[in-house]
């Protein structure tokens, strides 16, 4: 019976997404005839060796460092713990008798006469600012010699070396690299405590990216309308938003998909039935990162007087200026009231006209009075951004027939928000444009 050449390798390889693999080649040295198996086979302390070697021969525990909330934790793993066995030389030689695969299950083996569990830990989710990808072993016995040698997929390659380790020993290596994602293969060698050589190889990649970024243009945003517009440096996988009530009950999820998109993204949901009052946002990226914010929805109508204008103009007379001036008051003293939620407000002003003179008419008319309004108060040094809009004859106060003077219906609304103000019967559109 003529001898083949013995070789083996231990190989890990790991995806994005649990659970690991771990692939595991092993080739017999030498050939058995068919009687010879059997009669290996029949061997009552053979089969208790295979019995026990049918046990799981690897085992990984996942641990979320990613993100800023538990709760909203992405499903994608970032630190995988897996034991392998590596083999010896002495081992392989033991086991020469028998067939490829009475070879492989006796490789699985825990035993110590035949191989050694290698635990390993892979940090390899990592946003550049906190902290360094990493590899940590834990060694299962006394070995010497040991090194790691790292190959990376963009060619760069380097040795680290360990030097000797005792049974239970933990070293943590830094893995460096430039910002990016890299697949690397990593071989350990090392020395027993005979001097026979232990070697396993194992695969793996690491995302070291830049720390994911979320803006929001309050000023764009109209959370009545279900638009919320968003700014990432990042490409993003998915957006994830719960609604709450002002009880914090959950009034419902919405889940999007986006597909490694990034830059100006536009956040389209359906508005939850009941008393909005926050929303959680959580933006994942595609390497399992994710950053979450609050947005609470805002809006107070300020009560005032309203403004006699010139008829048919939107100008009016300076015995109206004490009218505004209290209005702009009250405008300040709700935003010092509500100071303390650390939010960015607007201010929303809606235009109405009488029946008097056509539609088309008075609809232009309310836009510019309401236009004029805004300008004023920016004039007086209201540091926020104003919006308007125009209503016309479309929305009355007072039911009338048309061409009547009626000055119920010769309005304005002020809402004071920190976003666009709902639709409703007041407001039946949302197409707010800034004062300039």
């Amino acid at each position: 019976m003529n001898a083949c050449p013995l070789w083996r390798r231990i190989k890990s390889t790991s995806s994005p997404d649990p659970p690991s693999r771990i692939s595991i080649t092993v080739a017999a040295s030498r050939t058995l005839t068919a009687s010879s198996i059997a009669l290996l086979l029949a061997s009552a302390s053979l089969r208790r060796r295979l019995a026990l070697n049918r046990r799981a021969a690897t085992s990984y525990t996942t641990v979320r460092r990613t993100g800023h909330r538990p709760h909203l934790l992405p499903r994608r793993p970032t630190m995988k713990f897996l034991t392998l066995p590596s083999l010896t030389k002495r081992n392989l030689r033991t086991l020469a008798h028998f067939s490829g695969a009475s070879l492989l299950m006796l490789a699985l083996s825990t035993s110590p006469a035949s191989a050694q569990d290698f635990e390993y830990r892979v940090n390899n989710r990592v946003q550049v600012g906190q902290g360094q990808p990493s590899l940590t072993l834990r060694s299962p016995a006394v070995l010497s010699d040991a090194e790691l040698t790292f190959k990376r997929s963009d060619g760069h390659t380097t040795t680290r070396r360990l030097g000797s380790l005792e049974r239970g020993e933990v070293k943590e290596v830094v893995i460096e690299q430039p910002p990016g994602t890299f697949d690397y293969t990593v071989t350990l060698r090392a020395k027993d405590i005979d001097g026979e050589p232990v070697e396993f190889e194992l695969t793996f990649d690491v995302a070291y990216t830049e720390a994911l970024k979320v803006e929001v243009d309050t000023e764009e945003v109209e959370l009545g309308q279900g638009r919320l517009p968003i700014r990432v440096n990042r490409p993003v996988e998915k957006v994830e938003i719960e609604f709450f009530d002002a009880n914090n009950r959950p009034l419902g999820t919405h889940t999007s998909q986006h597909r490694g998109a990034r830059g100006d993204i536009e956040l389209r949901f359906e508005v939850p039935e009941g008393d909005l009052a926050a929303l959680r946002v959580a933006v994942h990226d595609t390497e399992g990162f994710w950053e979450s914010f609050i947005l609470e929805p805002f809006w107070v109508e300020i009560p005032h007087q309203s403004v006699v204008f010139d008829s048919g103009e939107h100008t009016w007379q300076e015995s109206e200026l004490p009218k505004l001036t209290e209005t702009l008051e009250r405008v300040q003293q709700a935003m010092r009231a509500h100071r303390d939620k650390g939010l960015q407000m607007q201010l929303y002003i809606a235009g109405y006209t009488d029946t008097v003179g056509n539609a088309s008419s008075n609809q232009e008319l309310s836009e510019r009075r309401a236009r004029a309004i805004g300008r004023w108060f920016s004039a007086q040094g209201l540091d926020i951004p104003v919006f308007y809009q125009g209503f016309g004859e479309s929305v009355l106060a007072k039911p009338t027939p048309d061409e009547t003077a009626e000055e119920a219906n010769r309005r304005a609304i002020y809402i004071l928000g920190n976003g666009a103000p709902p639709t409703s019967s007041e407001l039946p559109r949302s197409r707010w444009q800034r004062v300039r």
